[in-house]
């Protein structure tokens, strides 16, 4: 006969079978011996038993706590959905009232596979929240926190084998490479295609080739050899945010560009300016060459002839001029723009009012009114993006 058998049989008669119980059980079969079946059957099953009616409050009670619990965990933002429901689920079948942790890398999430900055078989480990991201462009994209330390990135995620491991450029597990291009300074991963190169002096990873850039001490900047000769030098010139989108142009993934003034902008921030404007967003010089503007001016002039103001509309004021920085004086105010006698740029500001109301006009000049595009010009991107 088994020990379970046994068990059983002594159970059903008196409590007191072949084979002894454990001194607690037995203590509580002297304690109360006209409980030994009711005991025993808790034993074999305890499945179906019914609670005492003492234990309805301590049941409400845990079931408040489960509710709040859950509510805990639905207003968890840093949790994805799949974690919710995992922590939901374990939290219902075990009974637990408290979720618990989150672990580093969630268990299944590739979503970083979606990644359109770099062409990598890793994804990183954020060393700030410890997620996983396809990069750390992704990470500054979704992450709705401060953006990433390059820096401090020591460990990735195979998306071959989604194995954990310190930073390098082959996977431990399954041997894969993970970029065709690899820095262990900035820890970046990505193809060949766009020539990246690593500049010791700016501390970044630069795309367009090693060969196609110079490194200027003044500027603090990797300068096209196109131009590198003939740019405007000034000291950490690149070392500012581009007035436009105001993004920090020296550790931006964007080419800057210079203008002729010797400010520098963003090349794509530049093209969508010079659609409505052709004056630098800083100084306010003509971002083009007089030769390219002399036929907007002469065309704006021809207008102004054809157009006289109307005589309670003359005024007679004193400008200066933005390109040529001349003041003139006694010129006739005219709503297309003043011209400048010195350099015949409409680039003109008005400073004072001579003659007729002594209300100062709106300054025309700071639109387009000829109502044509200006030019296209400036120079080519004459830096190098950053990685």
């Amino acid at each position: 006969m088994s020990g379970n058998e046994a068990y059983l049989q002594g159970g059903s008669s008196n409590g007191q079978g072949d084979i002894e119980m454990a001194d607690s059980d037995d203590e509580l079969e002297e304690d109360h011996p006209d409980d030994d079946e009711d005991d025993d059957e808790d034993v074999v099953d305890d499945s179906n038993a019914v609670p005492a009616p003492g234990d309805d409050d301590e049941e409400e009670d845990a079931a408040v706590a489960k509710r709040r619990a859950i509510q805990s965990i639905l207003r968890d933002t840093s949790l994805s959905e799949e974690e919710r429901r995992q922590r939901i689920q374990s939290l219902m079948s075990g009974g637990r009232t408290a979720p618990a942790p989150a672990p580093a890398v969630p268990a299944g999430v590739m979503e970083e596979e979606s990644c359109v900055h770099y062409e990598r078989n890793c994804s990183i480990v954020a060393p700030c929240c410890g997620r996983v991201y396809g990069c750390r462009v992704c990470h500054d994209e979704l992450s709705g926190h401060a953006p990433l330390n390059r820096f401090e990135i020591r460990e990735v995620v195979c998306r071959q084998c989604q194995t954990r491991q310190p930073a390098s450029n082959n996977c431990i597990s399954c041997g894969i490479q993970f970029g065709e291009y690899h820095c262990g300074i900035c820890n970046l991963w990505m193809a060949r295609s766009k020539k990246p190169f690593h500049c010791m002096e700016c501390g970044f990873c630069r795309v367009g080739g090693v060969e196609s850039f110079r490194h200027c001490t003044e500027c603090c900047m990797c300068i096209s050899v196109n131009v590198f000769n003939t740019h405007n030098c000034f000291k950490d010139k690149y070392k500012n945010n581009c007035p436009v989108c105001r993004e920090d142009m020296f550790s931006s993934r964007q080419s800057p560009q210079d203008l002729p003034c010797g400010h520098a902008i963003h090349a794509h921030c530049f093209r969508k300016l010079a659609g409505f404007d052709y004056r630098c967003p800083i100084c306010k010089k003509t971002v083009v060459s007089q030769q390219s503007m002399a036929a907007a001016w002469e065309a704006r002039a021809r207008d102004i002839a054809e157009q006289p103001m109307p005589a309670d509309l003359q005024r007679v004021v004193d400008i200066m001029c933005n390109d040529c920085e001349t003041k003139s004086h006694q010129r006739q105010w005219h709503f297309l723009g003043v011209q400048c006698p010195s350099c015949n740029s409409f680039n003109t500001v008005v400073e004072q009012v001579t003659n007729g109301e002594n209300n100062t006009p709106n300054n025309p000049t700071a639109q387009n009114g000829s109502g044509n595009n200006p030019p296209s010009g400036g120079t080519p991107p004459a830096a190098g993006p950053t990685c």
